[in-house]
């Protein structure tokens, strides 16, 4: 399997690297290959997601997602394919430098970029989850509560400046849409949200009284 992705990564590697830019916002300690950002372009227009992590490493993957998400040329090969499964990938990859990308790319996936930012228990993950609270779009506002309810804790012995603020903050955001919502679905999304987020800000509170 490694000798056909070596292969067609030298072609595709050709082709793709001569359409992308220097690296527009791509993070400066991102370095990968060509030959492994075209083999994981090749992978995204696959349906099975599976077997990346079994082929690249977390980092690999993280840093070609982003590389592609701001620099695939729109008239490549399968490019919305491509691109739409860079953004549900980077929110598997627990790498940190996925949060601004996907924050970036709610404006250009919402659905895909709000569920994946799930993944990531950062103040800037969470905040970006509450503005989308009351979205007008019914899509886009149900994965905002997917998000939530789905956060992880942060490590007690790494809880992030202001992460306790943002919390109490959530919590507010959810109490004050819930009588607006009128999705009997979403109602049962938010309340799941709200006691997730409950739980985290209580978990956080002891983190921190266990630290001083």
């Amino acid at each position: 399997m490694h000798r056909m992705f070596s292969a067609l990564g030298l072609i595709f590697g050709l082709l793709l690297t001569a359409g992308l830019s220097a690296g527009a916002q791509v993070p400066d300690d991102c370095r990968i290959s060509a030959e492994t950002l075209a083999g994981i372009r090749l992978m995204l227009t696959a349906e099975d997601s599976g077997i990346f992590f079994e082929i690249w490493t977390h980092e690999e993957i993280a840093c070609a997602c982003i590389d592609l998400y701001y620099n695939d040329p729109s008239d490549a090969g399968f490019h919305d394919r491509v691109i739409t499964g860079a953004v549900v990938l980077l929110g598997m990859t627990e790498d940190p430098r996925a949060v601004p990308v996907l924050i970036d790319a709610i404006d250009t996936h919402p659905p895909q970029a709000l569920y994946a930012l799930g993944n990531f228990p950062t103040v800037e993950a969470l905040n970006a989850l509450v503005a989308h609270v009351c979205d007008e779009n019914p899509e886009a506002r149900e994965n905002a509560a997917e998000g939530l309810r789905r956060m992880p804790p942060s490590p007690s012995d790494a809880i992030p400046d202001g992460w306790q603020e943002a919390l109490a903050a959530a919590i507010d955001e959810v109490d004050a849409w819930l009588p607006h919502e009128n999705e009997a679905d979403f109602i049962l999304y938010f309340y799941d949200a709200r006691s997730n987020l409950s739980e985290l800000l209580e978990a956080a509170t002891a983190g921190s009284a266990g630290t001083e």
